[in-house]
């Protein structure tokens, strides 16, 4: 497959994925993969179709793998970090903590990633303090 067929079967499946056809939106954008699995983008998009689909865990491997190539990309830190949230809510504490712990591990200083996986710690019982003065040490134009 060229990369301009690639490029196509992607945009076959963003297409599908705007019209709900979830299926084929991941078959389509899994193809494009296979086909240059270094676009960080089709990534992050694969990991939005898994996660439409209700497979978290899924759409959190896409999500890391669409990292992996770009840590920068915050489609795909918004996105693993939304599932995250996703799998806390349901009860999967556990789940959502590994999210954060790679989300950290992925790009350590993402602010939200710190904030959030304080919130979880909080939540379990375990003192955030050091993960919420680390966030504040990134971001302190933003301190109130």
């Amino acid at each position: 497959m060229t990369p301009d067929q690639a490029e196509s079967i992607y945009r076959r499946g963003l297409i599908a994925a705007q019209a709900g056809r979830w299926a084929e939106a991941q078959e389509a954008i899994a193809q494009a993969i296979i086909a240059r699995p270094g676009v960080a983008v089709w990534w992050a998009t694969y990991g939005l179709v898994m996660e439409s689909q209700g497979d978290l865990p899924g759409a959190v491997q896409a999500f890391a793998g669409a990292l992996n190539l770009d840590g920068d990309l915050a489609m795909a830190m918004d996105g693993l970090l939304a599932a995250a949230e996703a799998l806390a809510a349901a009860g999967h504490a556990d789940l959502a903590e590994g999210c954060y712990c790679r989300a950290l591990a992925l790009t350590p200083g993402t602010p939200a990633a710190l904030v959030k996986a304080s919130s979880l710690m909080l939540v379990q019982g375990v003192d955030p303090s050091k993960l919420l003065r680390r966030a504040a040490l990134l971001r302190p134009e933003r301190q109130a």
